[in-house]
Protein backbone atom coordinates (compact mmCIF):
# COMPACT_ATOMS: atom_id res chain seq x y z
CA UNK A 1 0.00 0.00 0.00
CA UNK A 2 2.64 2.74 0.88
CA UNK A 3 4.50 1.51 -2.86
CA UNK A 4 1.18 2.09 -4.42
CA UNK A 5 0.50 5.38 -2.53
CA UNK A 6 4.32 6.87 -3.59
CA UNK A 7 3.55 6.02 -6.92
CA UNK A 8 0.53 7.78 -6.89
CA UNK A 9 1.40 11.11 -5.46
CA UNK A 10 4.49 10.90 -8.30
CA UNK A 11 1.82 10.66 -10.95
CA UNK A 12 0.52 13.80 -9.44
CA UNK A 13 4.03 15.48 -9.57
CA UNK A 14 4.56 14.25 -13.09
CA UNK A 15 1.18 15.80 -14.12
CA UNK A 16 2.13 18.75 -12.94
CA UNK A 17 5.19 18.74 -14.19
CA UNK A 18 3.74 18.27 -17.66
CA UNK A 19 1.43 21.10 -17.11
CA UNK A 20 4.42 23.15 -16.35
CA UNK A 21 6.63 22.00 -19.61
CA UNK A 22 3.67 22.85 -21.59
CA UNK A 23 4.08 26.73 -20.96
CA UNK A 24 7.50 26.60 -22.66
CA UNK A 25 6.70 27.39 -25.97
CA UNK A 26 10.19 26.35 -27.25
CA UNK A 27 12.36 24.02 -25.13
CA UNK A 28 15.89 25.37 -24.88
CA UNK A 29 18.15 22.95 -27.37
CA UNK A 30 21.22 21.52 -26.50
CA UNK A 31 24.59 24.52 -25.88
CA UNK A 32 27.58 23.35 -27.20
CA UNK A 33 30.47 24.58 -24.34
CA UNK A 34 32.31 27.60 -25.89
CA UNK A 35 35.65 26.65 -24.82
CA UNK A 36 36.71 30.42 -25.29
CA UNK A 37 34.32 31.52 -22.90
CA UNK A 38 36.04 29.75 -20.70
CA UNK A 39 39.73 30.51 -18.53
CA UNK A 40 41.92 28.98 -15.86
CA UNK A 41 41.22 31.27 -13.52
CA UNK A 42 37.60 31.40 -13.54
CA UNK A 43 35.83 30.92 -10.53
CA UNK A 44 33.48 28.02 -10.97
CA UNK A 45 30.75 26.55 -8.52
CA UNK A 46 29.02 23.14 -9.19
CA UNK A 47 25.83 22.62 -7.64
CA UNK A 48 24.61 18.67 -7.69
CA UNK A 49 21.11 17.92 -7.02
CA UNK A 50 20.19 14.52 -6.41
CA UNK A 51 16.67 12.96 -6.99
CA UNK A 52 13.59 13.21 -4.14
CA UNK A 53 13.11 9.32 -4.63
CA UNK A 54 15.28 6.70 -4.86
CA UNK A 55 15.88 4.87 -7.36
CA UNK A 56 12.85 2.62 -8.74
CA UNK A 57 10.26 1.85 -11.94
CA UNK A 58 9.18 5.20 -13.43
CA UNK A 59 5.59 4.30 -15.10
CA UNK A 60 4.59 6.76 -17.86
CA UNK A 61 1.66 6.22 -19.66
CA UNK A 62 -0.68 4.87 -17.14
CA UNK A 63 -3.15 8.54 -17.19
CA UNK A 64 -5.81 7.09 -14.96
CA UNK A 65 -5.77 6.13 -10.88
CA UNK A 66 -6.71 2.84 -11.78
CA UNK A 67 -4.46 2.27 -14.37
CA UNK A 68 -1.71 3.62 -12.49
CA UNK A 69 -2.54 1.34 -9.83
CA UNK A 70 -2.18 -1.91 -11.85
CA UNK A 71 1.25 -0.36 -13.49
CA UNK A 72 2.58 0.21 -10.41
CA UNK A 73 1.36 -3.67 -8.70
CA UNK A 74 3.05 -4.70 -12.18
CA UNK A 75 6.59 -3.02 -11.15
CA UNK A 76 6.03 -3.77 -7.62
CA UNK A 77 8.81 -6.65 -7.36
CA UNK A 78 11.34 -4.34 -9.80
CA UNK A 79 10.77 -1.54 -7.64
CA UNK A 80 11.90 -3.58 -4.28
CA UNK A 81 15.14 -4.55 -6.06
CA UNK A 82 15.51 -0.99 -7.80
CA UNK A 83 15.36 0.75 -4.22
CA UNK A 84 17.62 -2.11 -2.28
CA UNK A 85 20.42 -2.81 -4.35
CA UNK A 86 21.06 1.02 -6.25
CA UNK A 87 22.42 3.35 -3.76
CA UNK A 88 23.35 7.19 -4.63
CA UNK A 89 27.15 5.47 -5.35
CA UNK A 90 26.47 5.87 -9.42
CA UNK A 91 25.14 10.00 -8.72
CA UNK A 92 27.72 11.00 -7.24
CA UNK A 93 30.83 9.51 -9.46
CA UNK A 94 28.86 11.34 -11.91
CA UNK A 95 28.80 14.50 -9.76
CA UNK A 96 33.26 13.56 -9.73
CA UNK A 97 33.16 13.57 -13.26
CA UNK A 98 31.74 16.87 -13.59
CA UNK A 99 33.98 18.34 -11.00
CA UNK A 100 36.92 17.21 -12.82
CA UNK A 101 36.28 17.39 -16.10
CA UNK A 102 35.52 21.44 -15.21
CA UNK A 103 38.50 21.18 -13.44
CA UNK A 104 40.37 20.77 -16.79
CA UNK A 105 38.97 24.14 -17.72
CA UNK A 106 39.45 26.47 -14.73
CA UNK A 107 41.33 26.13 -11.61
CA UNK A 108 39.25 27.58 -9.43
CA UNK A 109 36.31 24.87 -9.57
CA UNK A 110 34.83 23.59 -6.35
CA UNK A 111 31.27 22.06 -5.12
CA UNK A 112 28.93 24.67 -3.90
CA UNK A 113 25.71 25.17 -1.63
CA UNK A 114 23.52 28.05 -3.00
CA UNK A 115 21.53 27.75 0.62
CA UNK A 116 18.40 27.85 -1.07
CA UNK A 117 16.31 26.03 -4.02
CA UNK A 118 16.64 27.26 -7.24
CA UNK A 119 12.69 27.72 -7.75
CA UNK A 120 13.60 30.51 -5.24
CA UNK A 121 15.24 33.00 -7.70
CA UNK A 122 13.46 35.62 -9.80
CA UNK A 123 12.73 34.50 -13.06
CA UNK A 124 14.59 35.65 -15.84
CA UNK A 125 12.67 35.90 -19.38
CA UNK A 126 15.01 36.61 -22.28
CA UNK A 127 14.36 33.60 -23.93
CA UNK A 128 16.16 30.52 -25.37
CA UNK A 129 20.20 30.75 -25.11
CA UNK A 130 19.53 32.21 -21.06
CA UNK A 131 18.38 30.49 -17.70
CA UNK A 132 14.82 30.96 -16.76
CA UNK A 133 15.85 32.10 -13.60
CA UNK A 134 17.87 35.25 -12.40
CA UNK A 135 21.32 33.29 -11.30
CA UNK A 136 23.45 37.21 -11.96
CA UNK A 137 22.31 37.77 -8.37
CA UNK A 138 24.85 34.76 -6.94
CA UNK A 139 27.97 36.65 -8.36
CA UNK A 140 28.80 38.62 -5.89
CA UNK A 141 27.34 36.32 -2.98
CA UNK A 142 28.67 33.64 -3.75
CA UNK A 143 32.51 35.20 -5.68
CA UNK A 144 31.90 33.38 -8.63
CA UNK A 145 32.20 33.76 -12.34
CA UNK A 146 30.00 30.98 -13.36
CA UNK A 147 27.42 28.45 -12.15
CA UNK A 148 27.23 24.65 -13.13
CA UNK A 149 24.09 22.99 -12.30
CA UNK A 150 23.79 19.38 -12.07
CA UNK A 151 20.82 17.82 -11.65
CA UNK A 152 19.17 14.01 -11.40
CA UNK A 153 15.47 13.85 -11.32
CA UNK A 154 14.82 10.09 -11.95
CA UNK A 155 17.36 6.96 -12.42
CA UNK A 156 16.34 3.09 -11.80
CA UNK A 157 13.85 2.17 -14.66
CA UNK A 158 11.20 3.49 -17.06
CA UNK A 159 8.79 1.73 -18.05
CA UNK A 160 5.83 3.11 -20.85
CA UNK A 161 2.20 1.85 -20.72
CA UNK A 162 -1.28 2.80 -22.81
CA UNK A 163 -3.37 3.17 -19.97
CA UNK A 164 -2.76 -0.19 -17.91
CA UNK A 165 -1.41 -2.22 -20.51
CA UNK A 166 2.74 -2.12 -20.44
CA UNK A 167 3.95 -1.29 -24.32
CA UNK A 168 7.57 -1.47 -23.06
CA UNK A 169 10.01 -3.53 -21.25
CA UNK A 170 11.76 -2.03 -18.35
CA UNK A 171 14.31 -0.50 -19.26
CA UNK A 172 17.28 1.65 -17.55
CA UNK A 173 17.11 5.49 -16.81
CA UNK A 174 18.51 8.22 -16.10
CA UNK A 175 16.93 11.83 -16.47
CA UNK A 176 18.38 15.11 -15.75
CA UNK A 177 19.89 17.90 -16.56
CA UNK A 178 23.78 20.21 -16.79
CA UNK A 179 23.64 23.59 -17.68
CA UNK A 180 26.23 26.42 -16.98
CA UNK A 181 25.58 29.73 -16.62
CA UNK A 182 27.40 33.28 -16.73
CA UNK A 183 26.51 34.81 -13.65
CA UNK A 184 27.94 38.18 -15.61
CA UNK A 185 24.92 38.02 -18.43
CA UNK A 186 22.53 34.92 -17.26
CA UNK A 187 23.24 33.02 -20.81
CA UNK A 188 24.13 29.83 -20.93
CA UNK A 189 27.82 28.80 -21.66
CA UNK A 190 26.58 24.99 -21.69
CA UNK A 191 23.08 23.16 -21.56
CA UNK A 192 22.35 19.78 -22.06
CA UNK A 193 18.94 17.72 -21.29
CA UNK A 194 20.06 14.26 -20.32
CA UNK A 195 17.61 11.49 -21.09
CA UNK A 196 19.03 8.01 -20.85
CA UNK A 197 17.21 4.90 -21.03
CA UNK A 198 18.70 1.53 -22.28
CA UNK A 199 16.89 -1.26 -23.47
CA UNK A 200 17.60 -4.22 -21.13
CA UNK A 201 19.06 -7.54 -23.53
CA UNK A 202 17.63 -10.96 -23.23
CA UNK A 203 14.59 -11.74 -20.71
CA UNK A 204 14.09 -8.95 -18.13
CA UNK A 205 11.65 -10.30 -15.78
CA UNK A 206 13.83 -12.44 -13.63
CA UNK A 207 13.03 -11.63 -10.32
CA UNK A 208 14.52 -10.97 -7.64
CA UNK A 209 17.90 -9.95 -9.13
CA UNK A 210 16.54 -8.43 -12.29
CA UNK A 211 20.03 -8.94 -14.11
CA UNK A 212 19.63 -7.23 -17.40
CA UNK A 213 17.38 -4.69 -16.50
CA UNK A 214 20.20 -3.88 -13.36
CA UNK A 215 23.17 -3.91 -16.26
CA UNK A 216 20.68 -2.23 -18.16
CA UNK A 217 20.94 1.07 -15.43
CA UNK A 218 24.54 1.12 -15.39
CA UNK A 219 24.62 0.98 -19.02
CA UNK A 220 22.10 3.84 -18.83
CA UNK A 221 24.49 5.51 -16.39
CA UNK A 222 27.86 5.17 -18.77
CA UNK A 223 26.12 6.86 -21.69
CA UNK A 224 25.52 9.70 -18.82
CA UNK A 225 28.76 9.88 -18.44
CA UNK A 226 30.13 9.82 -22.10
CA UNK A 227 27.89 12.75 -23.00
CA UNK A 228 28.88 14.54 -19.58
CA UNK A 229 32.79 14.05 -20.97
CA UNK A 230 31.41 15.11 -24.53
CA UNK A 231 29.58 18.09 -23.17
CA UNK A 232 32.14 19.79 -20.81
Amino acid sequence: MKTIKKHIKGIFVLGLAMVLSACVATPQPTVALDEGLLSEDMRIGVVFMKPAEKATTHIFGANCLLCYGIAAALTSDLDTHLENTLTDEELDKMKDLVLSEYATRSKQVRLVDLGMDISELKDFDKGLGFARKDFTVLKEKMDLDALVVFQIYQHGAYRSFSNYIPNTDPQGYVSGLLYTVDLKTNAYFQYLDISEKVQPVGEWDEPTQFPSVTTSYYQAVENVKHNIKEAI
